[in-house]
């Protein structure tokens, strides 16, 4: 007998990935804006660029609450950006083929934000730090997928733990915000039920 995953069951649609494509994108853009209007080397961003759009803890507790944002939009250089967005495609697709192409979208927004919120508190371990990059939102995405598995569907669930693992190690360092990772994954599943609740309404 021939064994389906749980993602056979949306085999007779044609999903766009506008949504991912989108994503990648604005990710592309920015990073290309910030060597255009603050030129420094074409493998690594200005650290002005950074300083002004990057999560620096403190400037956000003096009000520029913007950055909350914009950090997740920034990368520190062109290996940083690249490994993102390798990811990005990889989870932004298969989300995208169970979801919609905005959900994905949102989901990339609201998780981003919520680990970006939750590392706020970094600001305890290390005053000087600023964070950036859309890994913790890209967790998001990855949290809404197993989320969206069902139960049932082990060896999917084990797919997304090894995936899991694997961009856990990649983007670990010295210099990684894993509260923005950690709490990324959070917000992605806690997306999916807010999303999934306004659906059956």
């Amino acid at each position: 007998m021939k064994k389906y995953s749980y993602f056979d069951r949306f085999s007779y649609k044609v999903p766009s990935f506008i949504g991912t494509l989108l994503l990648v994108f604005v990710l592309i853009s920015i990073y290309l804006i910030g060597m255009i209007f603050f030129p420094f080397n074409l493998f690594i961003q200005s650290p002005s660029f950074i300083s002004k759009y990057g999560q620096d803890n403190n400037l956000i507790f003096q009000g520029e609450l913007f950055r909350l944002i914009t950090a997740m939009l920034i990368h520190a250089n062109i290996v940083h950006l690249l490994s993102n967005i390798l990811f990005l495609i990889i989870f932004g697709i298969r989300l995208e083929e169970i979801k919609s192409s905005w959900e994905v979208i949102i989901t990339f927004i609201i998780g981003g934000l919520i680990g970006n919120c939750a590392s706020i508190f970094w600001l305890f371990f290390s005053i000087n730090f600023i964070s950036l990059g859309a890994s913790g939102a890209v967790f998001a995405l990855l949290g809404a997928i197993f989320y969206s598995i069902p139960k049932k569907s082990k060896y999917e669930r084990r797919k997304i733990i090894y995936l899991l693992i694997i961009f856990f190690l990649i983007t670990i360092g010295n210099d990684t915000n894993v509260i923005a990772h950690f709490f990324g994954f959070l917000g992605g599943i806690c997306s999916s039920i807010l999303l999934s609740r306004i659906l059956k309404k």
